[in-house]
This record gives C-alpha cells, structure tokens and sequence, in this order.
C-alpha cells in the first residue's frame, strides 16, 4: 500500500470498488446467551477471520436465526421461545416480538421474505405469526390447521406465499394475502427446514425419513424425494445463483446437488462436527458453511461442481 498521503497511484475506481466489495458474515447461535458474527472476508480494520458477539437478555441460548434482505437486521429464536430482533452492529433492538399479553412466546422458527420491513415466525401450535420489525407489531396471523412446530419457514419474495413444514411431517403452502391453505401434504417424518428456489420454481425441504423433497411451486406437488444421505437431513439451502443446493445430515455429511439434473455432484463428510445443525450458502454463491456441535465453524470455497477447498 501507498503512504497515507500519497493517493496519487491509487485509482479513484479501486477505491470505490473496495468500498463495495461485500463484507462476508456467518452468524451462529448455541447454548449461550449470545450471537456470535464472524467475518470471513478480511478488511483493512480486522484480520481474517475477525469475530464479536452480541449479549442477549434473559434467554437460554439461540437455537434459529434469521438475516434480512439487507443484511442489517438479525432475527432470532430463543430455546425458551422467544423472538427477538437484534441490528448488525447495533445489537439487541427489540429484546421480545410477541403480541400476547401474557408475554408467553412459542416460537421454534423465523424468515424474512425480500422485504425488511417483515419478519415471520412459527410457532409450536401450527399458527405463522408476521410482524413488523419496526415495533414488533403483529400484521397477520396464518393458521396451518396443525398443532405442531413449525420447523421450517419460507417465504416467497412477494409474500403470497407462505410455506412451513412441521414436527409431524406436513407440508403445508398457504396464500400470503389470504392465509388460505392452498396445498396441504404429510410425509409422515419431521420435516425440520424448507427453502424456496430463488426462481421460486421449487421449494427444498429437509427430512427425518433421510431424503431432501424437491416440491413443486405453485401447485405444492411432490416432484422428487432426493435419497442419498444415511441419517436425518438436518438442513438445506439453495445457492442465490439458483444452480446448487446444499444438505446436510446429523451424522455430518454434506452432499452438493445440481438442481437442473437434480443428481448428487460432491458428497463429503466432516469429521469435526459429526452432529450438524445447519448449512447455508453466502451471496456470492460460491462458498457454503455449517455448524454443529463440534469444534468451530466450518467454511469451504465452491471449486467448480466436483471439488471444495477448506478457508
């Protein structure tokens, strides 16, 4: 680098371009009061990897978390059941979303749509609860009509629809504007993380019964029930590109998939979190985490369909 005031040799565009490089994050919750945010893109202030946490109040853990379209504000599931929404830098903002009076919350999961001004939440008796993250104000209340927990949540870009699937294995696709039931399915395993497709073309959904359901959009038909892992899917995430997705299972191995070909490309299995909880894709679609129980946060670069490389 040049001296600090000597900017002659530096190009007014590689200055604006370093200013709108994205600053790459992960956010992690656990047993402890807090949420730990890890920046995996190194910058002139921080070293690679640097890492701070936000204190959160009266809560036994986070165990569900949530980023806005925007990347400024983090919605969070206490184990006790509680949502709270904290700022990136900011922290805690609203310490409890809740619209009871009795300040009773049971909530197991949280997603934002392609707006920041909405969060949602699911519940453990069945109901989908949507707030605005200004002042926690509930907008509306959608009913699956099935007293289970809400595992996984997804929601469209426009907000007409809303998915969630349960405990007890349903599949359930409501009208966002409605609340109607608009396909409804049960597959009998619990079902604990559903994504959509950025084309919205299909939803993804994790499954005890050892599969990955690729689910059709609108209808809610079942297209294929993806085998291959050899114990409970845990997670599932698709790549913002809309090419791949990634699973993992609890006995920790990751499988990468292609989505035009719906076939198995990388399959890997890491050693050091044999209990995952969790993957997900970064922006940029070429860099996929996971988290469980075992030793640190795990990040690899996306080589191509047939190789990953450990950052």
């Amino acid at each position: 680098m040049p001296e600090q005031n000597d900017n002659s040799s530096i190009d007014d565009d590689e200055l604006t371009l370093a200013k709108l490089r994205p600053k790459e994050f992960v956010i992690t919750g656990g047993i402890k009061p807090q949420l730990n945010i890890v920046h995996i893109s190194p910058s002139e202030e921080n070293e690679f990897p640097h890492e701070y946490s936000h204190q959160l109040p009266e809560c036994l853990g986070i165990h569900n978390v949530a980023l806005s379209p925007d990347s400024s504000c983090i919605a969070a599931v206490s184990m006790d059941g509680s949502l709270m929404l904290l700022n990136i830098e900011g922290g805690v903002r609203l310490p409890r979303v809740s619209h009871s009076h009795s300040q009773v919350s049971n909530i197991w999961s949280t997603a934002f749509g392609r707006s920041n001004d909405c969060v949602y939440a699911g519940s453990g008796s069945g109901h989908i609860y949507k707030y605005d993250t200004s002042v926690g104000k509930l907008q509306h209340n959608y009913d699956t009509h099935r007293c289970e927990n809400v595992l996984g949540l997804a929601i469209s870009g426009d907000q007409r629809l809303v998915g969630a699937t349960d405990y007890a294995g349903n599949f359930t696709l409501l009208d966002g504007a409605t609340g109607q039931i608009l396909r409804r399915r049960n597959y009998k395993k619990p079902m604990r993380r559903l994504v959509y497709d950025p084309c919205m073309r299909h939803a993804l959904a994790a499954c005890d019964d050892k599969t990955i359901k690729l689910i059709d959009l609108p209808s809610g038909r079942l297209r294929e029930s993806l085998a291959g892992h050899d114990a409970f899917v845990m997670s599932v995430a698709v790549s913002p590109d809309g090419l791949r997705f990634v699973s993992g299972a609890s006995d920790g191995s990751i499988k990468l998939w292609d989505v035009r070909s719906t076939k198995c490309s990388l399959s890997f299995v890491c050693t050091t979190n044999s209990n995952l909880w969790d993957v997900a894709f970064n922006k940029l679609s070429n860099k996929i985490s996971f988290v469980g129980d075992g030793k640190g946060l795990n990040i690899y670069y996306c080589l191509g369909n047939r190789e990953m490389m450990l950052v």
